[in-house]
């Protein structure tokens, strides 16, 4: 009987439009209008140095290392020169933007660095993507400063300037034949993650289906002589072997057609793809059991936290290590946060012992959605169907 199921279900998914669009359709277009959007930035010989500006301002004074960092960026006569700055007051920054004689400027303010921009495009995403890198840089540099003040009688700047070195010097776990960290290729990273939370959809739908309250067919599954766990199960595998094609498709797609470099092992790639998305089914299962209310206000609530979880792992704009100092905890829980981790310490490290916290991290989650879904499930009572 669950065979029987499991293939009838497969058949009805395939033909709703809009659940194919969705699961099979959306991510190939986003896909490839990332790679439209960021074809400048897989080049890093096409970029010129570009005019900003940096408020120059106590807070930056007080930050050596944020400070050491934008002079390096600017030197003229250095081959890391990314930006022609100006050091300058908050107000000549401002005019200097409105005029458009700076393409954005930075500015420290309680001891984190902002980003302001008029306009978007390739100049500003690699100013906001420096930004963020000097400052989980400075970060390091402070913790190490700190460390160092309690058991030293050196001048500040002194043990400052040696909490630099350290950074600098230091080998960091990663692959010998890595090349330099694409800026944007977390943002594909981010669009993986939000195509297995599309699983989250498939599965509101499929429990649905299941629910008396919501639809006819649901009265019919509630009194029909098969348990109800093997028909919600059946439904679940079949939406679960239609997700897993779709982001196997999509990998292959961005990575021989599209040339994104995922770097690590393609298998390794698709296990954590996998894992997150049975997070995302066993999500959309707890959703649809625990949300009273019509399929429609379900399906926004999936959508709200599945953009939500992107917005935080980086997409739309690359604020991944902003949201990671102000709300850490959340990509810690957030599946889609999970899955972009994984996949960043899959592409930039040696060993995998990250990856393999990311994809426990996700299982858990999922073995929680799932108990707590199907508690909620079987409490489940109905004065009349």
């Amino acid at each position: 009987m669950f065979w029987h199921n499991y293939k009838y279900a497969l058949r009805t998914l395939l033909k709703s439009k809009s659940l194919v669009f969705w699961t099979l359709a959306f991510p190939f277009i986003l896909a490839i209008l990332f790679n439209l959007a960021f074809a400048r930035l897989h080049d890093y010989d096409v970029f010129e140095p570009f005019n900003i500006a940096v408020v120059n301002n106590d807070e930056f004074e007080k930050n050596v290392a944020f400070k050491t960092a934008f002079n390096t960026l600017s030197d003229d006569d250095s081959d890391e020169q990314l930006f022609k700055t100006q050091f300058v007051d908050m107000d000549e920054a401002e005019r200097l933007l409105d005029d458009d004689k700076i393409e954005g400027f930075v500015y420290i303010a309680d001891a984190q660095p902002h980003v302001k921009i008029k306009t978007n495009g390739t100049n500003q995403t690699v100013l906001k993507s420096v930004t963020e890198q000097v400052s989980q840089t400075a970060t390091m540099v402070e913790e190490i400063a700190k460390s160092e003040a309690g058991n030293s009688e050196q001048p500040t700047m002194q043990i400052y300037l040696n909490a630099m070195k350290i950074v600098s010097e230091a080998e960091p776990n990663i692959k010998e034949d890595s090349h330099v960290m694409n800026m944007v290729v977390i943002e594909f990273y981010t669009l993986i993650a939000m195509a297995c939370m599309q699983g989250a959809m498939l599965s509101v739908e499929l429990t649905n289906r299941c629910l008396p309250n919501l639809s006819n067919r649901g009265k019919r599954v509630a009194i029909a002589p098969t348990r109800k766990s093997t028909t919600l199960s059946s439904g679940l595998a079949a939406g679960y072997t239609m997700l897993l094609f779709s982001l196997c498709a999509l990998i292959l797609f961005m990575r021989l057609v599209l040339g994104v470099e995922f770097g690590g092992n393609i298998w390794l790639i698709v296990l954590l793809a996998a894992a997150g998305s049975l997070s995302a089914m066993m999500l959309g299962m707890l959703l649809s059991v625990a949300l009273k209310t019509n399929e429609g206000a379900k399906n926004i609530v999936v959508v709200i936290v599945s953009m939500v979880g992107s917005l935080f792992a980086g997409m739309f704009g690359g604020m991944k290590i902003y949201f990671d100092n102000m709300l850490p905890f959340v990509n810690k829980i957030s599946p889609v946060g999970l899955i972009t981790d994984g996949y960043y310490s899959l592409y930039y490290y040696n060993d995998l012992g990250r990856y393999f916290v990311n994809l426990g991290s996700l299982l858990i989650i999922s073995a929680i959605f799932f108990i707590l879904a199907t508690r909620s499930l079987r409490r489940s009572r109905y004065d009349s169907i």
